[in-house]
């Protein structure tokens, strides 16, 4: 509102408030009257008057917003801001895939070339796309007078080139990529000296200026309008200067993006290296494919990007050139060898969590410590590419409920109260550096529905484990988790799937389990409700460090037929505490077998069980592990 001396308040930037100031500004004069009449003329002009008022702070607070990078909406003020912490937004990716080639050709040529760009297609859902070898290759014929290459990256995309001609004295000239969803990763740059000379030179992307001097063919990348990107060369100082005349062309791949992640099958679309019989085997379905950066993911990375500068010192510098680089990355973590249970020293490891599927191939992590990281690394510190380490939490939750108090069926409530404890592991799980928190999963299951009363939830973690069939060998499960065992006289934190194992007496019994006694892992089945040792010593557990470790373990099979099969069996623990911390690469996933949810109706006219055992922090166990 105005002040008593008549003073407007500039800070106002609603439009009602506006024009209230100007009213009480109004007030303090004798010139004007009719101001405060609703639909008078001099009414409608304040209306104007704070309209346009209205509009102008608006802009300029708009204008405002755009200068900074965490507050600018416009992709252009974005990409702009990043452009000066030296951070190129990420293009369109094209899907990579991994084939080896077989060609068959009708002579015994000494070798065969398969040029790059050489075109394939693959079956999307019924839609076929076009794919591209990366890079040329070098067929060499076998004993069989068959030429084999392994490891052919095909990338997906259609090849496309841009021919400018220089014109020096065209201050405006500019060199567009304009296509979106062309893939930089596949540009290529070449200048031809002229239109009557054949001569061309290849041009390499200035990813590090110091190397950059006043003849070095170098092509520098920037994201301009609309999402597009334009290639600029140097002024003869910083890189090569191109000549009037020059012919210059700009070919890449341009992409279906992520729309063609996960194909298998591939075809050929005409000749490879000149002959048509062609085998193609698929080793790594595609995957990697994204679109170009967004404006939050530009906002996010941009200052990280600044912090590393373009090298790996710090684990963080690893974890923000994997995200920039590597779109098909969900989530990223990296530690020094140092830390590494037991220490390697000079070497970072990197674990990445693929947006598809549960872990990388052996090319694609092959092709992140080539191209992204090996280039970057401190002397001396070599990096690796690891999976995640994935364990698995197991939930049995038993709900009181009054049934007076809804309308909905047990089963009903049952799918709601399962329903909560999926959704509470995708937010909140899923991926490294999260930890369970089990007070905020039974809040969430006493809050589903108005009618439950309470819940007494159990916590387990359940590790796969992939043992050799009919070799005794050792194995090793980290749950770093303090495992539940309250003294030794405590039996059952331990448990496994059951599989087939052979004694030290060469006999071969079915329907065996894993226990733990005092530290030490047992094998036993059951007769009846009797367990009956079968192997009194197959390792050891530290409960402290909650560390399983199989010295002497023999399986037949797993389960029960005995065959060299290769299914995973499943060793869990019960933990002592309830709430659950994984570390370096182990991510929590939580499985919808290993949800359980027991439904008790607590109304006067309800049932009642019992036979839930409690934790030392007063949390709950399955029914099942008990005392000697």
């Amino acid at each position: 509102m105005a002040s008593t001396e008549g003073k407007l308040n500039v800070s106002e930037l609603d439009f009602t408030q506006i024009k209230e100031n100007l009213i009480g500004f109004l007030q303090n004069q004798d010139e004007f009257v009719g101001y405060n009449f609703r639909g008078s003329s001099f009414d409608v002009l304040l209306d104007v008057l704070a309209y346009n008022t209205h509009y102008n702070a608006y802009y300029a607070n708009m204008v405002a917003n755009e200068m900074f990078l965490d507050s600018a909406t416009l992709r252009n003020s974005v990409v702009a801001k990043a452009k000066h912490l030296g951070y190129l937004p990420r293009s369109a990716k094209g899907s990579k895939a991994v084939v080896d080639l077989t060609i068959t050709p009708t002579g015994a040529p000494a070798v065969i070339t398969i040029p790059r760009f050489t075109q394939f297609q693959g079956d999307v859902d019924g839609i076929n796309y076009i794919w591209c070898t990366a890079n040329s290759h070098a067929l060499n014929i076998n004993a069989n007078l068959i030429y084999t290459v392994s490891n052919v990256e095909l990338t997906q995309g259609i090849p496309i080139s841009y021919r400018y001609t220089a014109e020096t004295a065209d201050v405006d000239q500019r060199y567009l990529l304009p296509n979106a969803n062309i893939d930089t990763d596949t540009l290529t740059v070449t200048v031809q000296t002229s239109k009557t000379e054949s001569a061309s030179f290849a041009y390499d992307l200035a990813n590090d200026i110091t190397t950059v001097n006043s003849t070095s063919r170098h092509y520098f990348l920037d994201e301009v309008d609309e999402g597009l990107y334009e290639v600029q060369f140097g002024d003869g100082i910083l890189g090569k200067e191109v000549s009037n005349g020059n012919i210059i062309t700009l070919a890449g791949l341009v992409t279906d993006t992520d729309a063609t992640n996960g194909c298998k099958n591939f075809t050929t679309v005409a000749d490879v290296g000149g002959y048509s019989n062609v085998k193609i085997v698929t080793v790594d379905a595609a995957g990697g494919g994204a679109g170009s950066a967004d404006i939050q993911e530009i906002k996010f990375n941009a200052p990280k990007s600044f912090d590393a500068q373009n090298r790996c010192v710090t684990v963080y510098d690893y974890i923000s050139l994997v995200k920039r680089d590597y779109p098909a990355a969900q989530s990223v973590v990296a530690w020094g060898g140092e830390d590494s249970d037991p220490p390697i020293y000079g070497k970072v490891y990197v674990a990445i969590k693929p947006r598809q599927g549960n872990v990388l191939s052996t090319a694609a992590k092959a092709r992140i410590e080539k191209a992204i990281l090996s280039k970057r690394n401190v002397v001396g510190v070599t990096s690796v590419v690891v999976d995640p380490d994935y364990m698995y939490l197991g939930v049995d939750t038993t709900a009181k409920y009054d049934s007076a108090l809804t309308s909905n069926s047990e089963a009903s409530l049952k799918a709601t109260i399962t329903s909560t404890i999926k959704s509470f592991s995708a937010t909140n799980l899923k991926d490294f550096d999260k930890a369970f928190r089990y007070s905020n999963l039974v809040r969430l299951i006493d809050q589903s529905e108005i009618s439950i009363a309470s819940n007494q939830t159990a916590i387990s973690l359940k590790r796969y484990l992939y043992p050799a069939i009919g070799l005794t060998a050792a194995y090793t499960l980290k749950f770093s988790n303090e495992i539940y065992h309250p003294s030794n006289t405590f039996w059952g934190s331990i448990t496994s799937s059951k599989f087939t194992y052979r004694d030290n007496a060469n006999t071969v019994w079915e329907d065996c389990r894993f226990q733990d006694e005092n530290g030490y892992i047992q094998v036993y089945r059951k007769f009846g409700l009797e367990r009956i040792l079968v192997a009194n010593n197959v390792g050891t557990v530290t409960y402290s460090v909650g560390q399983v470790n199989l010295t002497g373990f023999l399986p037949e099979a797993i389960g029960t037929v005995i065959t060299g099969n290769t299914e995973p069996m499943t060793v869990s623990i019960v933990p002592a505490s309830s709430d659950i911390k994984p570390v370096r690469e182990q991510i929590l996933l939580m499985e919808d077998n290993d949800i359980t949810v027991t439904m008790l109706d607590d109304s006067p006219s309800g049932t009642y069980i019992s036979g839930v055992h409690s934790t030392v922090d007063g949390s709950t166990l399955r029914t099942g592990y008990e005392t000697k």
